[in-house]
């Protein structure tokens, strides 16, 4: 069997399908995960408290989605501003309407894009949170990211991000999540990359991070195992 074209396709070509791929199947993510909240809540969960005594905090979230439950829960902090990114125009829309309140008091602004393309001032971030978003990336591009997050976010601040549980250079999966019907091919397609957990925790703390939290955990299906890092700006 031969390996996918969008295996060995520009960085570019491959964003774009994993964003029109997120439109089409905004409704069946958002209700597949649903049921995988409690391993994002979890983590969620020990960042939060970290983050609370901090007055005008500024949020980065990754891969935000429809916003839950990870954009609803950082948004009860007090007066704390969530930037929220989605490379899928479909899932900031939803995301849009089920916090249309926050975004009109300003607690949360929503920027539709490529994660590679945003930018802010060194120091600018209090935290960062990457939760099934990074491993989208192509593995080059992770630890670039991670770099530049290192930038962002202020000593002391903080990182909470997952990444692929084993190591793969790349895969594609046609129709993820689709309702399949007979005799018609899918034309949507997913990709993930991932390194090995030695080599995601590696890149963490090259970027200048120390390490509070490295597990596997929160299992999706047979075979997706996920690494999660808690991890606080050395400064």
């Amino acid at each position: 069997m031969s390996a996918h074209p969008l295996l060995s396709a520009p960085s570019a070509e491959v964003k774009s399908k994993i964003a029109s791929t997120y439109d089409a199947i905004a409704t069946e993510y958002n209700a597949w995960t649903a049921s995988h909240h409690a391993f994002r809540l979890q983590y969620l969960n020990r960042l939060v408290p970290q983050l609370s005594a901090i007055d005008n905090s500024r949020i980065l979230e990754l891969g935000a989605g429809a916003g839950d439950p990870g954009t609803v829960l950082l948004a009860t902090l007090p007066a704390a501003h969530i930037i929220a990114n989605d490379i899928s125009g479909a899932q900031l829309s939803l995301l849009k309407a089920r916090l249309a309140a926050e975004i009109s008091a300003g607690k949360v602004e929503a920027r539709q894009g490529d994660m590679m393309d945003l930018e802010f001032a060194a120091g600018e971030l209090d935290a960062v949170v990457g939760l099934y978003s990074i491993l989208h990336l192509p593995r080059e591009e992770q630890g670039e990211l991670l770099r530049r997050v290192g930038s962002w976010v202020r000593a002391g601040g903080w990182l909470l991000v997952n990444f692929g549980g084993k190591e793969s250079e790349g895969s594609v999966q046609m129709g993820w999540l689709e309702s399949k019907e007979e005799g018609k091919e899918s034309q949507n397609a997913m990709y993930w990359s991932s390194w090995s957990p030695e080599e995601s925790k590696r890149l963490v703390e090259e970027a200048g991070f120390r390490i509070e939290v490295a597990e596997i955990g929160g299992k999706e299906g047979s075979d997706a195992d996920f690494l999660w890092v808690l991890a606080q700006k050395v400064g």
